[in-house]
């Protein structure tokens, strides 16, 4: 689907982007990731092959669903990105992504990644809203050029 950049500039919701980070997944996490899931989908359904008509083949199948949706994980969320814009500011991975009004952004901090960032990068930023004290938090690889693009 192309975008033209005349009906982008002119509608609220799509701008082309000021800047943009797409931070991979680390290698390592990328291939545990994908050793783990095949290992748990092709063992699971070997169980509930062998195991056929007994309590055990529902293990195989739990086995087999957690293997795919881990491989479906690993493919859909391999990026997280970063995009700001002069309007909004939109985060996520894959289908997990969320979009800012930039006008709410009240501050922004950089600190070492914690929690499931680390799989991402090694720093954050946490961006503060105006609202509630509610904030955002972004793995990022470049923080020099994310906190100039953030203003």
């Amino acid at each position: 689907m192309p975008i033209y950049l005349r009906r982008a500039m002119a509608d609220d919701d799509v701008e082309v982007p000021d800047h943009f980070e797409g931070v991979p997944l680390k290698g390592f996490v990328r291939l545990v990731g994908w050793i783990a899931g095949l290992v748990l989908a092709i063992g699971g359904i070997t169980l509930m092959v062998l195991a056929a008509g007994t309590p055990i083949e529902a293990l195989g199948a739990v086995c087999a669903a957690a293997g795919c949706i881990l491989l479906a994980a690993v493919v859909r969320c391999r990026r997280f990105e970063t995009q700001i814009g002069r309007r909004w500011i939109t985060i996520g991975a894959g289908p997990l992504t969320r979009r800012i009004k930039k006008d709410l952004v009240a501050g922004h901090e950089l600190r070492a990644a914690t929690g499931w960032r680390r799989l991402y990068a090694d720093d954050e930023v946490v961006l503060t809203l105006s609202i509630e004290d509610h904030q955002h938090i972004m793995p990022t690889r470049d923080p020099e050029e994310l906190r100039k693009a953030l203003g």
